[in-house]
């Protein structure tokens, strides 16, 4: 069991590293302003199309790769689900809500993918494979995003039935929830990306 003291540290720390956003500052380190372009959003699917593909696939693995760091070493823990829930919606505040960026973030998806890692490992497992297909064959980020939470999440119930593991597959879809409220209100009224 952990202290008090390690779990606040770890939700400040999901914060800080949700805060860097990684496709501001490729975009920043090429001269490009990325808030400007297409939907202003300064995440994989609009870097993948307005600065390019290679970009976008960065974007996405090191994007992926922050969520994974903060949820899948407390699984291994044994840290109840709880904790790693709330390290989840610390992570997707810091994507929304940046530190660094004056508060104007993007919708965490990729980062929601990789937090999936740590709160239903195996459903993650399951649905990685199937996300990267649809990506290639759909080339539509939030249909493939859709079907890996779906996928995901199902799976993940299934495998964690007997124990009270399922609920990860519930703290998921409320991961899920918090990005679509997110994309709502960036792509609509007062934080549309033009600001």
């Amino acid at each position: 069991m952990h202290s008090i003291w390690f779990y606040i540290i770890w939700l400040l720390g999901s914060y800080i590293l949700g805060s860097v956003l990684v496709g501001e500052l490729i975009c920043r380190a090429k001269g490009i302003d990325i808030r400007k372009l297409g939907t202003g959003n300064p995440g994989t699917a609009n870097i993948w199309r307005q600065v390019g593909k290679k970009y976008g696939i960065v974007v996405f693995i090191l994007d992926v790769l922050k969520g994974v760091l903060v949820t899948l070493p407390l699984a291994l823990m044994n840290v109840e689900l709880t904790w790693i829930a709330a390290t989840m919606i610390c992570t997707l505040l810091g994507q929304f809500f940046p530190v660094f960026f004056k508060f104007r973030g993007n919708t965490g998806m990729a980062v929601l993918f990789g937090t999936s890692a740590g709160l239903v490992p195996f459903g993650a497992l399951i649905g990685a494979p199937i996300l990267i297909l649809m990506f290639i064959i759909s080339k539509n980020s939030g249909l493939s995003g859709a079907v890996f939470f779906l996928v995901c999440g199902i799976s993940g119930a299934f495998i964690y039935v007997d124990d009270w593991e399922w609920l990860g597959a519930i703290y998921l879809l409320l991961g899920s929830v918090l990005v679509l409220i997110k994309q709502h209100f960036q792509y609509s009224g007062d934080d549309s990306p033009e600001q």
